[in-house]
Formats: structure tokens, sequence, C-alpha cells
């Protein structure tokens, strides 16, 4: 068993885990090699989000690995390993804080525990220095491209998903190669030939996706926006983001759609993130207040309750079957069990949702109701059944 699986163990058993954690902690910055779930789709750290977050997937014995890229292959979704010793942990943190993860299971599949990605590595702070000397880093992007690009491959893309992808290469900033000195305020981009023979104008969400395309340091490096890809999607010409990464093409039809997508989002800088999944526990007098108040309304078929993080925030979603009841009597029930629950005191905040409404419909799906109606037949069968 290896040194992180038995602080672990002693972490879920201990009543003041504070100390273990703290061990389990300095184990991930020093111990010997360790393996992450890597996607080879997008050729970068696997991702997905883990009650509402996203998450980085590591593991203490390649062993461990590799039945993680079992299961996962089991839902159509291909994930590999990538080994990294204790001399490049630093970097490889980095690069999770890069990618956009905000923290990282250990062991999944066995005894497991989520650690913050801020409790491994310090996180530069940028606030106080002027935009145009930040380095340029775009965590928000690269995870929603690398989201995207894997849910491809099993065809569970969703609209918020693409949405996320496109708004985000909107709002990004980028690198670009350049080729010699700039002239009379001109760039000259090198053209990138891919394998089909189209010749393609590189943009880079880092440095570190540059470097893949640049190891040699041939060219000199420029900052460029979203302006620059949609002028040359304009003129016919076809963009790539990172393509030795997640590899976005982007032609005018995708300028089109960024457009799109822009218009649909309410706030500035960003899609309204909504993250649903199922929550590690659900408060009792919550679930046994509404087990109450449904069988009370012969028009409630079943009732569901799940997690939903949005804008990085939390709260529990009750999503309400009202079976074939008419829009406006729908609301009102929603209305009224809404107003009944208030009373119910608890800590967390809850959105009630009629499953008929496209985020209830998604919410529900492959859900198993907390409550659900029985509906007896009674009716006097023929007198020759």
């Amino acid at each position: 068993m290896s040194k992180i699986q038995e602080l672990i163990s002693s972490y879920l058993e201990e009543n003041e885990p504070k100390k273990i954690y703290d061990q389990i902690i300095r184990e991930l910055q020093n111990c010997g090699t360790v393996w992450s779930a890597f996607s080879p789709i997008t050729k970068n750290h696997f991702v997905d989000y883990v009650k509402g977050r996203p998450t980085a997937f590591l593991f203490s014995e390649k062993q461990f690995c590799q039945d993680y890229c079992a299961h996962m292959k089991e839902s159509g979704i291909t994930v590999g390993t990538a080994e990294c010793s204790a001399e490049n942990r630093l970097s490889m943190f980095a690069d999770y804080h890069r990618s956009g993860f905000e923290c990282i299971i250990i062991d999944n599949g066995k005894k497991y525990v989520i650690v913050e990605l801020t409790d491994l590595i310090n996180i530069p702070d940028y606030s106080d220095v002027k935009e145009e000397d930040r380095p340029v880093i775009n965590p928000s992007l690269v995870c929603s491209a690398d989201r995207f690009f894997q849910c491809m491959e099993n065809k569970s893309v969703t609209p918020d998903k693409e949405i996320n992808l496109l708004v985000d290469t909107y709002y990004a900033k980028y690198l670009i190669p350049i080729q010699g000195e700039p002239k009379d305020g001109t760039v000259s981009i090198p053209a990138l030939e891919r394998n089909d023979g189209l010749k393609v104008v590189p943009f880079f969400t880092d440095i570190a996706e540059l470097k893949k395309f640049d190891s040699k340091g041939q060219f000199n490096i420029g900052a460029a926006d979203y302006t620059q890809i949609e002028s040359f999607c304009n003129t016919g010409e076809t963009v790539v983001i990172n393509p030795m990464g997640f590899n976005f093409t982007l032609t005018k039809p995708t300028i089109d759609a960024v457009h799109n997508a822009i218009n649909s989002v309410p706030q500035k800088g960003k899609a309204q993130r909504a993250v649903i999944y199922t929550p590690p526990r659900l408060p009792k007098a919550l679930v046994d207040g509404l087990n109450v108040m449904l069988d009370e309304v012969d028009e409630v078929r079943a009732g569901y309750i799940k997690g939903l993080r949005k804008d990085e925030e939390d709260q529990l979603l009750v999503v309400i079957d009202c079976g074939d009841c008419d829009p406006e009597t729908t609301t009102a029930i929603i209305d009224g069990i809404r107003e009944k629950a208030s009373e119910i005191e608890i800590k967390e905040k809850v959105e009630y949702l009629a499953a008929s409404s496209r985020i209830g419909n998604t919410a529900i799906q492959e859900s198993q109701p907390f409550f659900e109606r029985v509906i007896v037949d009674v009716s006097i069968p023929p007198e020759n059944y």
C-alpha cells in the first residue's frame, strides 16, 4: 500500500483530520512517482466536474490510474496515464492551474480524498499588476475546451458546454508566434500545415502551449485577442487555437456561432456556468418535509433533489414532476411548495423547478427520485378477463 493510501485511510478514520490532511499535502508535494489521468484527445490532463468543480485525477499507484482508465473506457471516454516524478511535481501542479482545475481527487475508485489545488501550490496574484504586464494565461478557456472536446468523443456535448467554450474564446487573450521583426505595423504569423494539407494560423492560450509549437524558440512572441482571430476568419483563413493541444479549429461559421453565444449570455465576460451533480448528502429535514408536501398534491408524480453549482456557488435543486399538468397549474403547484418549504430550517439555498423545464429535464436524467407516487389501478377487469 502506498504511503498516500495509508494517510488517506487515517484521514477518513480520524476525528480531527486536519493534521493528517497536511501530511497528505506534504506527501503529494514530495513523494516519488505519481500518475495523473491524461486525455489523448486534448493532449492535456483529464478534466471532470466533482461536486460542481473542475477536478484533476491523481493516483498514488499506477494500477489505480489504469483501473480508472478502464472504468472510463466503459463510458466511451478515452483516458490515459501521465507519469510525474518528484522533481516535476511543481510543474505539474502549475499545469493544473493553467488548465483551470480547482481541486484534485486523489486515488479515485479506492479510498480517496479531495484536496484544494491552492493547498499544493501558491497561485500567483496579478490583481495589482497592469493588465498589459500580466502573463497570458487562460484557465477558463483551457478547461472549457478540454471538457468540450473530451465530451465530443462519447457524444455527450450539451449546449451549455458549447456556449462556455465559445464565450471563453471571445474573451480570452492569446499568444502568437511572429516571423521576424514587425515592419510597418504588420505582423507576419507563420502558417502551420496540417496533415490534410490545409494551412492554418496558430493561436495559443499560454506560453506552455506555444512552446509545444516552437520548442526551439525560433519565433518572437506577440499578444493578440479575439479580434485578430475574427479578422483572419472573415478573410477566409482558418485559425487553430492550441494546435498541439485541444486543437480548436475556427472558420467563418465558427465566428458566427461565437456571436450567437455572446448574445445569449446576459453577463459580460463569461457564461453562467451551471453544473448539476449528485450531492453527497441531503438535509433530512428538507427530504422529510417535501415528502409530506408532495404526497398531499395529487398532481405531483415524483420529486428529485440534485446539487447545482452556478457562478461558483452551490445550492440544492428540487425538481418536481407534475405529470400532464398545464404550465399554469405546474407553476402554481411549485410556487405553493416553495412557499411551504421556506419554513423548513436548513442552511442550504434551494431552488425549485418543474421537470418539464430545460434544466429540470436535464437534472433528472438517470436520477432516482426521493419521492415517487405509486399509482394503483383499481379499474374493474372485463367479465371474460
